[in-house]
């Protein structure tokens, strides 16, 4: 017992050491080598992956907007990221449901139309090729020159993936977006600045008197603080201009016998061509868009009466001479009854001396101000209830259209995750 007393102070002393000596080792084998990726955290989506030698596919059971050039973090079992590799190619089932988002705001939500499966690699956007979406108002032709993004659950493709120490694949998702250059100013070494001597500075050192103030009848040692102004509520920022009456797409051109022949104005014969498609149409046979068309072959196709996407039938055809009030011959007339199945409006007359056609179809333009932001035109039909816009974070949708009132009820959504507002617009 007398042995402790005296060497309490060296047992103390060893004791210590011993701690110091655990704490150093932890500190260098427990952390890890790769400092840990903060803006890379694991994005959370449900996946399958395939291997095969230096690819891996992988499948997604949730929709995400990854394209080719986007990345794929590696990560290690702590979450530090290993390697990223770029998304090589993606890959669309036919027929498969996803939404198309343009590079100016449109959202077409549907289901493709293309026969066969679509894939992009990382040069798509230089390809001259098109895609169709049919969604619930009829179908839409999408140049690639025109498309930002899909947003599905397409499969993508890329190369030589990397297991982490563990031998496992750890996946993240995570895109960096682009951040300000910082203010050089802000890297300057901040200066401690003398503060200013008291106004009501005193002879006294051991005691400086506060300054008094007279507020509304009362004494205080302090002036009120200025209100806090609220913060100014952001305008919807959606204005109607325009209900038009659109001309007829189809404009019937000649005819060789009982067959007609119509001009479609939305579809060029070639790209960068400035000449119309003509297509030669059959009385009685239901046509529809012609979605995967080369260069040069009709815009128009023949089809069944019960496809849901048919667009147009000529009923009935006829050639009659009509007397020339100018010259006071005769000259050969084509009349044409069409039915068309989109517009929903009764069977209507197309003739050759038309030079423009009016079916009912209205175009409705809007414009989008918001303050700081430069602003956006949209134009859709009576057709396209619900269809969408992307302004800056922003979503608009349509959610009723009312021709006869020339008026429209839109829906907004942002900037805020949970803020939305509705507003009947109406055209002064």
């Amino acid at each position: 017992m007398n042995n402790v007393k005296e060497n309490y102070e060296k047992l103390l002393l060893v004791l210590l050491l011993a701690i110091l000596i655990v704490l150093v080792c932890v500190s260098f084998l427990g952390d890890p080598d790769v400092p840990v990726d903060q803006t890379n955290k694991d994005l959370v989506l449900p996946y399958e992956m395939e291997v095969k030698g230096n690819t891996m596919v992988i499948e997604f059971s949730g929709s995400h907007s990854l394209m080719p050039g986007s990345s794929v973090s590696f990560l290690e079992s702590n979450g530090s990221v290993s390697s990223k590799k770029t998304i090589r190619e993606i890959i669309i089932q036919r027929r498969a449901k996803t939404s198309v988002v343009l590079k100016d705001g449109t959202i077409f939500e549907g289901r493709l139309g293309n026969q066969d499966e679509i894939r992009l690699n990382t040069e798509w956007q230089n390809e001259r090729n098109n895609i169709s979406i049919t969604h619930s108002k009829g179908t839409q032709t999408v140049l690639y020159d025109d498309l930002s993004h899909f947003v599905g659950n397409h499969t993508v493709v890329l190369d030589n993936p990397e297991k982490n120490s563990d031998g496992d694949y750890k996946l993240s998702f995570y895109q960096n977006k682009e951040y300000l250059k910082l203010d050089e100013s802000l890297l300057e070494r901040p200066k401690w600045l003398q503060t200013p001597a008291d106004a009501n500075a005193s002879i006294y050192d051991l005691f400086t008197p506060p300054i008094i103030y007279l507020v509304e009848g009362k004494l205080s040692t302090s002036l009120p603080e200025d209100p806090i102004p609220e913060a100014k509520k952001e305008s919807f920022g959606m204005e109607l201009i325009k209900f038009s009456n659109e001309p007829y797409a189809f404009k019937l051109v000649s005819w060789i016998g009982n067959t007609p022949y119509f001009e479609d104005s939305n579809t060029k014969k070639t790209p960068g061509s400035d000449e119309n498609m003509r297509n030669r149409l059959e009385v009685g046979v239901p046509y529809k868009q012609a979605i995967t068309r080369k260069p040069g072959q009709p815009s128009l196709i023949a089809t069944e009466i019960d496809d849901e996407e048919k667009l147009l039938t000529v009923e009935y055809f006829t050639v009659e001479q009509i007397k020339d009030p100018k010259t006071g011959g005769y000259k050969n007339v084509g009349r044409a009854l069409v039915k068309d199945h989109k517009l929903g409006v009764k069977s209507f007359e197309i003739n050759s001396l038309m030079q423009e056609v009016y079916a009912g179809n209205v175009k409705i333009e809007v414009r989008l101000t918001l303050e700081d932001l430069e602003g956006k035109t949209f134009s859709f039909s009576t057709d396209d209830v619900g269809i969408s816009f992307d302004f800056s974070e922003r979503i608009y949708s349509v959610l009723e259209i009312n021709e006869e009132a020339k008026s429209i009820l839109v829906r907004k959504k942002g900037p805020l995750p949970d803020e939305q507002q509705e507003l009947l617009l109406v055209l002064p």
